[in-house]
């Protein structure tokens, strides 16, 4: 129950609550598709659809004001917003410039006027009527775009007014399937305002004097020229941040005791390699690096096919997700990390050290690499270093970074450890179950998984140190695992003889 004057501020909030092909109650969500559906869409169209992920609508939308997918459609709003404001911005001020410009020519006109003799007269004006119908065309293109971006301005204030009062006064279905549209509405706008901006361009004016026009007036017979200069618009709206999936917001964790890993895939990386890092991309791509033997970066797919090897120098040791479009890789043997698009796996940035550069974590766009004879270094992505948390490296190499507090492992002591920005030691973990500890990974309710080679399993840590489980022990073929990688309800396990295995973490 809500107040009628609140529910007055959702009214012309549109979620539909029935299936659009079937007319029925929309009672189920499926999570293969993404996509909330009545009863009678099972047969027809998620027959395929594996039973476990078609769950019911009202499971689904829990916490959904507390979900991942309306803290991104926020985020995406504002961003999208600001982006579209630098694009009226940037508009404006071109249109300014443009306007500047016409002024300065119709000054060299007047002011080379003067210099001429009445016989001249007739082409000033063909001239100044040149420039007004190209001064004309130019401002009414900046003035065509300037409607568009100061429309969608307007929808997108609307979407986030709606999405604010959604988050504080609607029901979590209504939240739900309103973040669902949203997403769809905002992504459909982006990508044709994207369309549009593309085709933009930036003009400049300027005025070119016939070069005798003052030595021949008489054998001159055209008073000048307006030319237009184009450049493609530097101006780009970032990709709507859109995650489907409506997990929780970090902030209230699970306990260790209540987790569930579900095996799903095996699969083994040929040649037979000794893995020194692995990592699942948000798009469920699975990169695999291989420090040791042939020293690829290699892609496969969410089934455990081979794609293809990623071409960089150098031997690739540990590997982190930064966003949705870039992950970063460490190469200890020369002594760098970089920065890489994951769509086209080009380098965008390369960080060079002082000394190898082993265990690789990013959080919130900041990376957090193991720099040996160093220490921790924090480093922001144009490579500028923040701080440096100096250690004893000598027995560490992987690590994993949260909101406030950085983990690593000491192979030599067994222990897992804890401690702040400032090097400050918050807990240390050892227990019998992480013999020889190595990979380590944090995942959504800022626990810790940890492989360890010698006694050959994988550990759950609470967050505060306090509670651990051994989740997962190997078997013959999945033999000291050395690496572990989380990423939303999946975990992917790399081990010494080449193997793969990859799990679903139960909600």
């Amino acid at each position: 129950m809500i107040d009628t004057e609140d529910y007055m501020k959702i009214q012309d909030l549109s979620v539909d609550l029935k299936c659009e092909t079937h007319g029925q109650k929309l009672d189920l969500y499926c999570k293969c598709h993404h996509v909330a559906v009545c009863a009678m869409c099972i047969p027809s169209a998620h027959n395929s659809c594996p039973v476990d992920d078609i769950i019911s609508i009202h499971d689904a939308a829990k916490n959904a004001r507390s979900s991942t997918a309306l803290s991104d459609l926020e985020e995406t709003i504002s961003r999208s917003l600001e982006s579209v404001r630098q694009s009226i911005r940037d508009r404006a001020s071109v249109s300014a410039n443009i306007e500047t410009e016409e002024q300065t020519i119709q000054k060299k006109i007047q002011e080379t006027r003067l210099r001429l003799n009445k016989h001249l007269y007739e082409l000033e004006q063909q001239l100044l009527q040149e420039l007004q119908i190209k001064h004309e065309n130019c401002r009414s293109r900046y003035s065509k775009m300037l409607k568009q971006l100061q429309q969608t301005e307007n929808e997108l204030e609307k979407l986030k007014e709606q999405t604010e009062q959604m988050k504080l006064f609607a029901s979590d279905l209504q939240v739900f399937l309103g973040t669902c549209k949203m997403n769809i509405t905002i992504s459909e706008k982006l990508k044709s305002l994207k369309v549009e901006i593309g085709k933009e361009k930036c003009f400049a004016m300027d005025l070119k004097i016939h070069p005798v026009v003052i030595s021949f007036i008489n054998n001159v017979k055209k008073f000048g020229e307006i030319y237009i200069t184009e450049k493609n618009l530097d101006l780009q709206l970032k990709d709507a941040k859109i995650d489907q999936a409506q997990t929780q917001i970090r902030g209230s964790t699970r306990n260790v005791l209540d987790v569930d890993l579900q095996f799903s895939l095996k699969f083994a990386v040929k040649p037979q390699l000794q893995i020194s890092g692995c990592l699942i991309l948000c798009d469920g791509r699975i990169l695999i690096a291989d420090f040791y033997t042939t020293g690829k970066l290699m892609e496969y797919d969410f089934t455990g096919n081979y794609v293809s090897d990623i071409d960089v120098e150098g031997r690739p040791f540990d590997l982190t997700e930064i966003d949705q479009d870039r992950f970063a890789v460490t190469y200890p043997d020369i002594k760098c990390l970089k920065i890489i698009s994951n769509k086209i796996s080009f380098v965008e940035k390369k960080i060079n050290f002082k000394n190898s550069c082993y265990g690789i974590s990013s959080h919130n766009e900041k990376i957090f690499t193991l720099v040996q004879k160093h220490g921790i270094m924090k480093i922001d992505l144009t490579g500028t270093i923040l701080f440096t948390i100096k250690f004893n490296t000598s027995s560490m190499v992987y690590i994993a970074a949260s909101e406030d507090k950085i983990y690593y492992t000491d192979e030599n002591n067994d222990t897992v450890n804890c401690c702040d920005f400032k090097g400050k030691k918050i807990w240390t973990f050892k227990n019998e179950s992480t013999r020889f500890p190595r990979g380590i990974t944090v995942n959504n309710d800022q626990n810790l998984y940890v492989v360890s080679s010698n006694s050959n399993n994988l550990t759950l840590i609470q967050h505060d140190g306090k509670m651990s489980i051994e989740v997962l022990t190997s078997s013959d073929d999945l033999f000291s695992p050395f690496t572990v990688c989380c990423n939303k309800n999946s975990l992917l396990l790399g081990y010494k003889k080449g193997n793969m295995a990859l799990y679903h973490v139960s909600e």
